[in-house]
């Protein structure tokens, strides 16, 4: 065994084993060091420049949660995303420590990330359906407006018929149009106010359209009568695209599953085969290859898919 081992050493395969390692050795490690110079010398920018990503991030989620009436305190926001992040980055450790501790530490990461991303997608995505609801509620409310207008109710009244007859979350922004304007707001502002929370373009129509009217003068039942009839043709053609790109969407999202589908499938027929995509550098290399052309892929569909009426 030692003779076998003095062999092994004196062998030109050893030497260059040998060097190899110094090399890569020496070339992390200046890798490392320059790593930790730029670090060392703008730590304090760029501990100041994540403390402000975190906390816009924080701010916004805020933001979001007071425009749907579910107002949070900023502590808790950031708890939420210090919370999802870590649970992300430990389920993400978890299951690539079955595969070792280097992709233990990748999955963290990679879910770590998704995980920070998380809150705010989901809350963005809530708040575009809330916004959408209400959209489909503004012709109803146009009709009542109109019709009431013509039964001769003032626009206050109108606005307080509104609150009590649709469901939230137009009763809900009529109704803090309201207290405001009980807290002393002028009508007009309180109006516009609620066009900041609600980021509609129908609802920015509208309401230039109502304050334009008060200033100058004009009959506001024929205008919501012709905000309506616009808003209901708007919508039905949105509608009907919306149909036609389904099946474009439907074809992406089959496309983009193929790939992990049929890896999944090769798992339970050949694992020891699959597990070196895993556990071997060439086969980490293809399958972050696979992602990101992956990624490309959906986002190019995405681009192609997204119609702006």
């Amino acid at each position: 065994m030692i003779l076998e081992w003095v062999a092994w050493i004196q062998s030109e395969r050893f030497r260059d084993e040998l060097l190899l390692f110094f090399v890569a050795g020496f070339g992390l490690l200046v890798c490392g060091a320059l790593v930790f110079g730029l670090v060392y010398v703008n730590y304090f920018s760029l501990e100041q420049k994540i403390r402000d990503s975190i906390s816009d991030y924080a701010n916004h989620l805020y933001d979001v949660f007071d425009r749907m009436y579910q107002r949070r305190p900023l502590n808790q926001c950031f708890i939420l995303i210090i919370a999802v992040t870590g649970g992300f980055g430990f389920l993400g450790f978890v299951v690539g420590i079955l595969l070792g501790p280097l992709m233990g530490i990748i999955f963290a990461l990679i879910f770590g990330a998704v995980g920070f991303k998380l809150p705010r997608v989901v809350m963005d995505f809530i708040f575009k359906k809330r916004v959408e609801k209400f959209d489909r509620q503004l012709v109803d409310a146009l009709n009542m407006m109109s019709n009431a207008i013509k039964s001769g109710l003032s626009f206050m009244q109108v606005i307080q018929l509104i609150e009590r007859e649709l469901p939230n979350p137009a009763s809900q922004e009529f109704a803090m149009v309201l207290k405001e304007n009980r807290l002393g707001v002028n009508l007009n502002d309180a109006l516009l106010n609620m066009v900041k929370r609600i980021p509609s373009e129908d609802l920015f129509m509208i309401m230039n359209s109502v304050v334009t009217l008060s200033q100058q003068g004009g009959d506001l039942s024929e205008a919501f009568e012709t905000i309506a009839t616009t808003i209901r043709e708007r919508q039905r053609v949105s509608e009907k695209i919306r149909t036609l790109a389904q099946a474009g969407i439907t074809q992406a999202v089959i496309l983009s599953s193929i790939p992990l589908v049929m890896l999944s499938i090769m798992y339970v027929i050949q694992p020891d085969y699959v597990l070196l995509l895993f556990t071997t550098t060439l086969g980490i290399g293809m399958l972050v290859g696979m992602f990101f052309l992956m990624g490309l892929g959906i986002l190019w569909m995405k681009k192609l898919l997204t119609i702006d009426i």
